[in-house]
């Protein structure tokens, strides 16, 4: 037996009552009985009352005794097994309540009811096991003064396990059903689409044993697509492919059927997705007609397409907002200004515009790029993985220096941009080539001899010489030049021939031929009004070269740039090939078609290469550039390189599906939550003054509900829903103001999955007996030793404080009555006061009387003492 106190430190009131009662006790000065003990009595009044405001009770052992029973009673359990293991545990005089549980947990018999038989009446869902549920709801109903326990009767194949009770809780595990399961692990689809936008709808199922199963794909609640696979033990994966053809949420639900499974809960996966309208895509195009092809595969592909000249780009960023994609074909960097690129790199990171760009032979390294702002967007830097493994080039470059070379514009002879670009062409080549420099106008000389090009600032110096001045004559350059390329060690030997005039002379020609027949090639600028562009094209053809004419100054370092990159095979690879998988994002097909080119360049750190060639160059490489994607097609869509991929039965769906890839990725409003017959949506950035919220549900069945959510914080509301089926939830979502004006309109869905109770690849031994082992209970085998707990030492409580107010009540009244009535008096109590009074005064009182009193009569006597004591008074 043991006294405590719910708030002992209301005890500290004791000490101080007793001060306050000594202290008016000390002012009285009364010495009398009554009132000593009224003093006593405030002593015993303030302790009774602080003890019953301290909730001071008697606690001592209880001896009664009381538990719970929970029965699993899911679809992994045998029930019948279960009721009778229960029955033959419940033969024991200890009072026990019964809980049922599947999904989740219902008290089926309470403890008061201990006599009637175990029957499962209560609606329990049974497509899983919440233990936790189970126990919490025993927990919360156990009595706090008994001996109490937990019992569980279950498989062991539960949730919530991990709920830790405060009495020892006994489990007795029951077999579960075993043999062949095949279940539905995962269905993946993506989490937006755009109408028309081909997909791909990935199932993952897992079996443990090989056999054959039947796979259906329901979409929409439309007709099932099934086929019939083979299952390997483990891990199997599956691939639909779909059409997103209508927009809204799409729902999509796979099942296995396998002969002979035992678990038909898990047998079922699903996921949504959403899909929005029709995707706009901007082409523009580098040539006339060059974007044509990729403009057909995308409509193909069910977008909507607007092909312009790229010199047509908006200079605003706000001017491409309208596109959800921007596709650049085969586009020279020098056909874009400053403003066109900066407005295009704003779209793409600050607005999440996607971007693809396509090669051709104006494009990345033969249009510029090297270098330049539209670089920096890319996911490929312009140069190449590994010069040092490139075939050797032996390039002379011959600059008319004629007189006419000395004609000014914008401040720059033709002869300083001749300088310029053959300065840059010595940038492309490596130590390993050999480069030379002719200068001619009448006759011809070496500026730069031919060497190799270990030193390139020391010829650009001497490049650099070069003056205007004299005639024009062909012959002794292109003799000069054949002579040093005929005996150059070279893989690769060819002449860039510049000049603004006519020829001087004649007999070049068969120069030309002889240099051809021996490997080398030629190619001819023609520069200005005066130049004979017909024979520089003979010249040209006649050497198996490329024939150019230069338009303003500036184009001649490209043209001489661009030339040598072409005739060096470092960025531009004429191999045939089929592009090799590195990265499926962009790329799941069965196979590709052959490629016959592509320009060279490396990934930046942070790309990702999807395609690559067989040098390990990348083909196809995408990167995150801020809020949007960029992606690098390093052929060309003309059909130069990729004639094969053209005409290729999967081309609509494989460059729709680089468009779609940059693409922005769908940002929802907000989060739908499907759980325990309750939907909850929180949305993202609500204005203050939306209030009220309805839901359209369609379920996995296809039937609809409508509820009205209510708003329990500022962007969450909450509302009943119908959650019993598993599967995908379409969900429609308004939120509007209290007017009923719509301020949110959000397509988005839910799922319900199976519970990994039912999951093949978790193991779940060991549940059971670690909850016994953290409560203290037991693991038994036999049910009639379920219910048997070892003493909790419980302990009954009675709360004295209603005694101790009452007894502090009665003490009041007494101490009332006894002042009222003098109960205690003290022993000279019969004199009066005044007699007390006059036996105090001292002789010399009397002595005082004025005379002695005659003898009289004792009547008249009496009535003297009266007068004499009124006269006192």
């Amino acid at each position: 037996m043991l006294i405590e106190f719910a708030h002992p430190l209301r005890l500290l009131l004791i000490p101080a009552c007793a001060a306050v009662i000594l202290a008016v006790a000390l002012l009285q000065r009364s010495r009398s009985r009554k009132e000593k003990i009224s003093h006593l009595l405030r002593y015993l009044l303030a302790v009774l009352t602080v003890l019953a405001m301290a909730g001071t009770s008697l606690s001592t052992a209880s001896q009664e005794q009381a538990s719970w029973l929970l029965i699993d009673i899911s679809d992994s359990m045998q029930q019948e097994e279960a009721l009778s293991l229960a029955r033959q545990a419940l033969h024991t005089d200890r009072k026990t309540g019964v809980i049922v549980f599947g999904r989740n947990a219902a008290v089926e018999r309470s403890m008061e009811s201990a006599e009637e038989p175990v029957e499962i009446h209560s609606m329990i869902r049974r497509d899983g096991s919440d233990l936790g549920e189970a126990l919490a709801l025993a927990s919360a109903l156990i009595p706090g003064d008994v001996n109490a326990g937990i019992a569980v009767i279950s498989d062991g194949r539960v949730t919530g396990g991990e709920f830790t009770p405060s009495v020892p809780v006994n489990t007795l595990r029951t077999g579960y059903r075993t043999g062949q399961d095949a279940q539905v692990t995962q269905v993946a689809v993506p989490a937006s689409l755009y109408t028309g936008q081909r997909y791909t709808t990935l199932v993952t199922v897992h079996a443990n044993a090989a056999g054959e199963a039947t796979l259906m794909l329901t979409e929409n609640h439309g007709e099932p697509r099934a086929q019939q696979v083979i299952l390997r033990k483990g891990e199997n994966t599956f691939a639909y492919d779909s059409v997103a053809s209508s927009g809204g949420v799409i729902s999509c639900e796979a099942r296995i059927m396998m002969p002979g499974d035992t678990v038909p809960a898990n047998d079922k996966g699903s996921a949504f997705t959403v899909i929005s309208g029709e995707p706009a895509v901007l082409i523009a195009e580098g040539k006339s007609g060059e974007g044509e092809a990729l403009r057909n595969m995308l409509e193909s592909a069910s977008m909507h397409t607007t092909v312009i000249p790229a010199s047509m780009l908006s200079e605003q960023a706000s001017g491409l907002w309208a596109y959800q994609a921007i596709a650049l074909v085969n586009v020279d960097a020098s056909m874009l200004s400053d403003a066109q690129i900066t407005a295009l790199s704003s779209a793409v990171r600050e607005m999440g515009c996607g971007l693809a760009v396509f090669g051709g032979d104006s494009s990345f390294a033969l249009g510029g790029y090297r270098g330049s702002e539209l670089e920096k967007i890319l996911p490929v830097n312009i140069d190449v993985r590994n010069r040092m493994d490139l075939p050797t080039t032996a390039l002379i470059i011959a600059i008319d220096k004629s007189g006419s070379m000395a004609d000014e514009a914008w401040g720059l002879t033709r002869e300083d941009v001749a300088r310029e670009a053959a300065c840059s062409a010595l940038d492309v080549l490596t130590e390993r080539d050999q480069a030379g420099v002719i200068a001619f106008d009448d006759t011809a000389k070496w500026v730069v001899p031919m060497a190799r090009v270990t030193d390139p600032e020391a010829m650009q110096s001497l490049i650099r010489t070069i003056r205007p001045d004299g005639g024009t004559a062909f012959y002794s350059p292109l003799v000069m030049a054949y002579e040093a390329l005929k005996t150059a060690d070279a893989r690769y030997r060819h002449l860039i021939f510049l000049t603004d005039g006519e020829a001087g002379d004649t007999g070049y020609m068969p120069v030309v031929r002889e240099m051809a027949e021996a490997g080398i090639t030629v190619t001819t600028v023609a520069v200005g009004d005066g130049a004979d562009y017909a024979g520089m094209r003979a010249i040209a053809e006649a050497g198996g070269g490329r024939a150019y004419t230069a338009g303003p100054f500036d184009s001649l370092p490209k043209i001489f740039t661009k030339e040598t990159m072409l005739i060096s095979g470092s960025y531009v690879q004429n191999r045939v090939f089929t592009p090799v998988v590195t990265d499926t994002a962009m790329t799941d097909f069965s196979g590709f078609p052959t490629l016959t080119g592509y320009l060279a360049a490396t990934e930046k750190p942070l790309a990702t290469v999807s395609l690559c060639s067989d040098r390990q160059d990348p083909v196809l490489a995408w990167w995150q550039y801020g809020a949007g994607r960029v992606a690098a097609w390093m052929s060309d869509v003309q059909g130069g390189w990729s004639r094969d991929f053209l005409t290729w039965d999967d081309a609509p769906a494989f460059f729709g599906g680089i468009m779609s890839w940059v693409m922005p990725v769908y940002t929802p409003a907000g989060v739908a939550e499907l759980e325990n017959g309750k939907l909850r949506f929180i949305a993202n950035d609500l204005p203050e003054e939306a209030t009220r919220a309805e839901a359209q549900i369609v379920r996995p069945d296809g039937s609809v509900e409508t509820v009205m959510l209510e708003q329990v914080s500022a962007d969450t509301f909450e509302g009943p829903a119908n959650t019993e089926q598993a599967g995908a939830y379409a969900l429609h979502l308004t939120v509007s103001d209290p007017e009923g004006q719509v301020l949110l309109a959000e397509d988005t869905g839910a799922v319900i999955s199976w519970t990994h109770e039912y999951d093949l690849r978790e193991s779940q031994e060991g549940v059971l007996e670690n909850l016994s082992e953290k409560t203290g209970g037991r693991v038994v085998n036999n049910p009639e030793e379920l219910l048997i707990f070892p003493d909790t030492a419980a302990r009954k409580r009675m709360d004295l404080a209603p005694y101790l107010m009452l007894l502090a009540g009665i003490l009041f009244l007494f101490d009332i009555a006894q002042r009222r009535l003098d109960l205690f008096r003290d022993p000279d109590k019969s004199t009066s006061r005044t007699d007390r009074e006059e036996a105090k005064q001292p002789e010399t009182k009397a002595a005082k009387q004025p005379t002695k009193q005659p003898e009289q009569p004792q009547a008249a006597q009496l009535l003297w003492q009266n007068m004499q004591k009124k006269k006192r008074l």
